[in-house]
């Protein structure tokens, strides 16, 4: 994808968008905030879309803009009616490959898990502090990831999981999102223990691990199409902050959370050094 121009009106570049796609244009909106976003399309589509931007600029309020958008907005609502609750989660299985998928039902599953045999599940998935940093039994130092202590800390990271590392194994690829997982658990995981100890568990550092990755993927590479907002990104580390100061009512994995920050924007930096040097080589 290749970037078109931007916008002062996020309503304005979803409007051309909506014709373009009407016109079978591969188009995309990156929209920053209500006054900013960008129109990207493929490169075999740009000399079209250029055009169709010129045209835009003339007469943004032409009949053929509005009407597109309309018949967008009836071709969504057609689809929910007619598909009901069984279209709505087709749509939401398509939004993550079978890698996030995974992570989801097995997350499901460990949690079923506890509520049987709470101890059994612990003696298996937890870190042991006698095993200190050796690799005897190594799948722990990934496993506590999938400890969760009540229903809505299983909840809150499972949504995030789905809305960050399903879109990005289907951008990237499963080996980027398989590798960016393993990384990232590893990370959080081993700086909790070292600094705290084995009493944690949960995903909240991978989801650290994936808002760091977007941020900086969104920041340095926008055509990949991994995108946060700024006032997101600010509340995941006013959050990560107030962890810190304990200010509350819940104990939170601190340094998990930031190792897995921290870890998520390193791998963002390698993979986008990596594909710039692999785009110089061509």
């Amino acid at each position: 994808m290749i970037k078109i121009g931007e916008f002062a009106s996020s309503a304005a570049a979803l409007s051309l968008a909506d014709y373009c796609k009407n016109q079978q244009l591969d188009v995309s909106v990156v929209v920053h905030s209500a006054a900013q976003a960008e129109l990207w399309c493929a490169p075999e589509h740009a000399e079209q879309v250029m055009a169709e931007l010129e045209r835009f600029l003339m007469d943004p309020y032409a009949a053929r803009y509005q009407a597109a958008a309309w018949d967008r907005a009836q071709v969504v609502a057609s689809g929910a009616g007619s598909a009901g609750l069984s279209g709505y989660w087709q749509q939401l299985w398509a939004q993550g490959g079978w890698f996030t998928h995974l992570i989801w039902l097995s997350a499901l599953l460990v949690y079923g898990w506890q509520q049987l045999d709470p101890w059994s599940a612990l003696a298996a998935l937890q870190l042991q502090p006698q095993l200190g940093l050796s690799l005897e039994q190594g799948w722990r130092w990934f496993t506590p990831g999938w400890l969760h202590f009540s229903a809505s800390h299983l909840v809150f990271n499972l949504i995030w999981v789905w809305y960050l590392l399903g879109p990005l194994e289907l951008k990237l690829g499963r080996i980027t999102a398989i590798s960016l997982t393993l990384i990232v658990l590893l990370a959080s995981n081993l700086l909790q223990f070292v600094v705290v100890d084995a009493n944690f568990g949960g995903m909240s550092g991978l989801v650290y691990g994936l808002f760091g990755f977007y941020w900086i993927c969104g920041l340095v590479r926008p055509n990949w199409g991994l995108h946060i907002s700024h006032a997101l990104v600010g509340f995941m580390l006013i959050w990560l902050l107030i962890g810190f100061f304990d200010l509350l009512w819940i104990s939170m994995a601190n340094w998990a959370h930031l190792a897995g920050l921290l870890s998520g924007m390193l791998c963002a930096v390698v993979l986008v050094t990596a594909s710039k040097v692999l785009t110089v080589q061509r």
